[in-house]
């Protein structure tokens, strides 16, 4: 499902760009029964439109689209857009979008008698009213849908790719789909290489310009338990560049002699270049030591391609007096996302994260009780220009621990108004009395007691101030996980409390 989130701000700093003033509150609402929350998919001039999903049984699931007035954020809507498959059928909605007033759910459901998964489209206005039903592809037991937008919102690419094959060969299913929920074209496309598995990870793509496919060939989750057992990096990646008018694959195959690649992530610039870029690390562990990026032309000739390995400066940020030295790579630290600038630069970010067990036996009751720790600590933020070159790297300190819930409030969310960044997170209220500087006497926020929610302002220059956003007068939670930016000036963030939610306003202001 597509994620978007629920916090409406408006957003005054000064440094002639955004500048951040006190939160728009919208209205407490609230449901009958614990829903999952997937996000905004959208807003015109008068309404925002978020959806929820609702799992009751196999049979039996809802999609509920909610309406608020951007005024003043009530809630003025909700319906259940979702039809419960007949009794010889299983199926659930994949993905959800909004572009120009329309709503689209693409859904899979499967017939126990064919045995065969058919992925359906429909359309919706936005008052909930069926336009259309129609199906789009089908999908084999051993094949994965990926389904992807194009970058310019004029319709969708739906690739499939099987998930382990004997063949000499793989391939890739491309169909596109426009906005009016019609075909327009589909392709195999073929791998000379052996593969036995792959995953797709992201697609970006203009209309009539090159699709580029960012997968995954080798991919085994690293796994680290008690913060000591950290699994070995087995990722294989690989673009497959392909332009549909020339009929032209190519294949570009990540490889860093003696290194090993943590985490990729791709984007296009305005001059519809692709930028790939992404950590590495020397010891194959679940770590980073530095950063590396490639540029490739709409044509599919390579322009610039470098890395940059971290250097002392960078790595006494991250690493204790006391512990340097002893280690070269930033532990347990894993790529999140990588967002452009307008004039081409991006910043590539990433999370301190692992999970530790804690196992207590009790002979007297012979009864073992386990505690989950979930640590979301200190982003990572890497700074390029428009070639991909590495310009600098920072640390911005976050410390998270919360017990047995997920991390269900902790990581992060941003803002990116094209000039400068935004990171939103829960925190404690004391760190803002720190210099930025100031890497180890942060405090940490544990189970999110005394919480705010916290900013911290990034330019091209670096991190440039730190504040709040709202503060611990306010008792809803953000789910950061769940908050990304939906248009070019405006973002939403979710605060929760138990079965309450509110939304809270930001919107970008330019000088």
């Amino acid at each position: 499902m597509r994620i978007f989130s629920y916090i409406y701000f408006f957003l005054w700093i000064n440094s002639g760009f955004s500048q951040l003033q006190n939160p728009i509150i919208g209205k407490e609402y609230s449901t009958d029964r614990k829903e999952n929350f997937n996000g905004f998919i959208g807003e015109n001039s008068s309404t925002l439109f978020t959806i929820d999903y609702l799992y009751i049984t196999r049979k039996k699931q809802e999609l509920i689209v909610r309406k608020f007035l951007k005024s003043d954020l009530q809630l003025v809507d909700s319906k259940n857009i979702y039809e419960n498959p007949p009794d010889e059928f299983y199926g659930e909605p994949l993905e959800v979008f909004y572009k120009r007033d329309t709503i689209y759910m693409f859904s899979n459901l499967f017939d126990e008698k064919q045995k065969i998964t058919f992925i359906t489209l429909e359309l919706f206005t936005i008052n909930c009213e069926k336009i259309s039903s129609a199906y789009v592809d089908t999908l084999a037991d051993d094949e994965d849908l990926f389904v992807q937008e194009e970058n310019d919102g004029h319709g969708f690419i739906l690739a499939k790719a099987n998930k382990y094959s004997n063949l000499t060969e793989q391939s890739l299913d491309l169909k596109y789909v426009n906005s009016s929920g019609n075909i327009e074209w589909q392709k195999t496309l073929k791998s000379p290489m052996a593969l036995q598995n792959i995953t797709i990870e992201k697609i970006r793509f203009r209309k009539n310009e090159p699709i580029f496919v960012l997968c995954n060939y080798a991919y085994e989750p690293p796994n680290s338990i008690n913060g000591e057992d950290k699994s070995l990096i087995n990722n294989k990646y690989a673009i497959w560049a392909y332009n549909k008018d020339t009929k032209f694959l190519k294949e570009f195959e990540i490889r860093l002699k003696g290194k090993w690649v943590n985490g990729v992530d791709i984007e296009l610039n305005s001059a519809n270049q692709l930028i790939l870029s992404g950590f590495f690390n020397e010891t194959r562990y679940n770590s980073v030591a530095g950063s590396f990026s490639l540029l490739v032309d709409h044509s599919l000739k390579i322009i610039n391609s470098n890395y940059f390995k971290f250097d002392d400066v960078i790595l006494q940020k991250f690493i204790e007096e006391k512990d340097r030295g002893k280690t070269k790579d930033l532990e347990d630290y894993s790529l999140k996302d990588m967002t452009m600038l307008n004039n081409g630069s991006y910043f590539l970010m990433g999370e301190r994260y692992f999970k530790q067990i804690e196992r207590n036996y009790d002979p007297r009751t012979n009864i073992t009780t386990t505690t989950e720790h979930y640590n979301y600590n200190s982003i990572i933020v890497s700074y390029f220009d428009s070639l991909g070159n590495h310009v600098w790297t920072d640390r911005i300190p976050k410390f998270q621990n919360t017990q047995n819930d997920y991390g269900y409030f902790s990581s992060f969310t941003y803002l990116n108004n094209g000039e400068e960044l935004f990171i939103f997170f829960n925190d404690s209220d004391k760190n803002n009395e720190l210099a930025l500087n100031d890497y180890f006497n942060y405090k940490g926020l544990f189970n999110n007691r005394r919480f705010q929610i916290s900013y911290v302002h990034v330019d091209k220059s670096g991190p440039v101030k730190r504040g709040v956003l709202i503060g611990v007068e306010n008792s809803y939670i953000l789910r950061a996980k769940a908050c990304h930016q939906i248009s070019e000036n405006t973002m939403f963030l979710l605060g929760e409390v138990g079965k309450e939610a509110k939304i809270f306003s930001v919107e970008k202001t330019t000088d």
